[in-house]
């Protein structure tokens, strides 16, 4: 059929044109489908701004309906701190060979919230343009958050290596107080002067271990010790010169608990601290502590044996839909706040075996549970705390340490407690002046090693030497870095002891008495 005898047949060239719109019709809807079915929002601009058409997503992400006559000017859904930006963006749109690398909108949605708008535009000649808003917010979130933990590693990174040296400072300063204290014979004029300075540092001490606690996170250096006593100096020194008055509840009696010392004593001044700022007009914080239990974690023993602290503040409570977010990291209700602490102390007691619960009412205070499982009584429990025998005669005892203040310190506090002492610098002497003195006929009975000797041989590998020289022989590992897996599980690389710096010169008595006096006739308890 020619193109003559469509044109002179009206029915033939109706059915044609009929033809063609059905399949523009068609073509149209697939479009449509396409466009309403993408996950980002679809807009067409008009030259003044105004929305012309906008895809499902528009509603589903923003939760606005589309929006006629004055209300349709996609600028008003703009943060008004974002505008510039996206007028900026407009102008630049089809005008330059490289997109701007900045291409992040803020758009506020139908609930309040901020949603970050990836943003691609598109002039056509018609003076029209076309806009595609990819959401941002997970992923700026997600990248956010990143940067956060890559800041704290690199905090952890320098706060270990700032421990390290501070609780190495800290022991030659404790050592002499405590050097002190034993030549004055606990003279009443200084004594108290002396105790002071000496518990300012196991604190300042403490200041660090927070640090490391959250931005490393070792394993707990655990060992079993009352959770009264610790409850109890939390409450002094984190209440003291505020307005809450503390009301202790306590049965005296509830046992032992297995903890690290150091990381529990964080959690309850932090959970404190909130309770604290809770009340700012002033309040009572009311701290029960009971026997109770706590679920066994990664077993089927059902329930264990626990101790349980409540704090009970009458401070301002926590929204409701804030309830389930308090431990996130970064999340506070407080302007000032990081939103740590909560996050540090719910990490703690995981790693603890432990529970942290809350229960909270706006306006009616904040309830805190804290569930420890019960101690045991173990050989590092003996060597960590309690009575230790009493040595009769002294030790040799060979002391390696890279730092010449703590050398002399160690020193002088182990003379003080009567033992003849070496010193030396690294791994490498330690194991030549050991094999010397075996060699010589007079061994050393016990060896204190520095875990950590920058530029040198530490602890670990000094061990490993040893055992290979004599497997029998006694070893304390000495460290600043409170979270090192070799402090928390010293017997698996070897030690039979360990201490953590800065240290009183009675906890060194103890560790060397039972390190020695357990395993050595001459050193038995007398």
């Amino acid at each position: 059929m020619t193109d003559e005898s469509v044109s002179r047949d009206p029915d033939i060239a109706a059915e044609i044109q009929y033809r063609l719109i059905e399949r523009l019709a068609a073509s149209e809807r697939q479009y449509r489908e396409i466009l309403e079915g993408l996950p980002e929002i679809v807009l067409m601009l008009d030259a003044e701004g105004r929305i012309q058409f906008a895809n499902e997503a528009w509603e589903r992400l923003l939760g606005f309906e589309l929006p006629e006559g004055d209300d349709s000017s996609v600028i008003s859904h703009i943060l008004q701190e974002d505008r510039r930006k996206w007028n900026e963006l407009l102008a630049a749109a089809n005008t330059i060979d490289d997109e701007p690398s900045d291409r992040l909108v803020r758009f506020m949605a139908a609930d309040g919230r901020a949603l970050w708008m990836n943003v691609r535009i598109r002039w056509l000649e018609s003076g029209e343009c076309v806009c595609a808003l990819e959401d941002f917010t997970t992923r700026r979130r997600l990248e956010a958050e990143l940067v956060k933990s890559q800041r704290l590693e690199s905090i952890g990174r320098l706060a270990g290596g700032l421990a390290h040296d501070f609780n190495n400072f800290l022991t030659i300063i404790l050592g002499n107080i405590n050097i002190a204290q034993a030549k004055l014979g606990g003279s009443p004029v200084v004594n108290e002067e002396l105790e002071i300075a000496a518990k300012a540092c196991m604190h300042a001490s403490g200041v660090t271990r927070q640090m490391l606690t959250f931005s490393k996170g070792g394993a707990p250096v655990t060992r079993s010790a009352s959770i009264v006593e610790l409850v109890k100096e939390a409450a002094e020194l984190t209440l003291r010169g505020s307005k809450t008055r503390a009301i202790l509840d306590i049965d005296e009696t509830v046992p032992a608990v297995e903890m690290d010392v150091g990381q529990i004593h964080q959690v309850f001044g932090n959970l404190m601290l909130n309770a604290d700022q809770a009340m700012p007009e002033g309040g009572t914080l009311t701290i029960t502590i009971r026997s109770g239990q706590v679920p066994a974690i990664g077993s089927n023993e059902g329930d264990r044996e626990a101790v349980v602290v409540e704090l009970r503040d009458q401070g301002v409570g926590i929204p409701l839909d804030d309830i389930d977010r308090v431990f996130d990291p970064y999340f506070t209700t407080k302007d000032d706040g990081s939103g740590l602490g909560l996050t540090s102390a719910f990490w703690i007691l995981q790693r603890h075996e432990g529970l942290l619960e809350l229960d909270s009412r706006p306006g009616e205070g904040t309830t805190v549970r804290v569930s420890l499982p019960v101690g045991s009584a173990t050989e590092d429990d003996r060597t960590d705390s309690g009575a230790a025998p009493a040595m009769k005669g002294k030790a040799r005892i060979l002391v390696m340490d890279d730092h010449d203040l703590v050398r002399r310190a160690l020193q002088a506090m182990l003379e003080t407690l009567g033992h003849d002492v070496e010193m030396v610098e690294d791994g490498e002497q330690c194991v030549d002046r050991y094999i010397a003195a075996r060699d010589s006929g007079d061994p050393h009975d016990l060896v204190i090693l520095d875990l950590t000797v920058p530029g040198g041989r530490g602890g670990v590998w000094t061990m490993e030497k040893l055992l290979k020289i004599n497997p029998d022989v006694k070893a304390i590992v000495a460290s600043g870095y409170g979270s090192d897996p070799v402090i928390a599980s010293h017997r698996a690389y070897g030690f039979t002891g360990r201490i953590q710096k800065p240290f009183r010169i009675e906890e060194l008595r103890k560790v060397i008495n039972v390190t020695l006096g357990c395993s050595r006739g001459e050193f038995e308890g007398g």
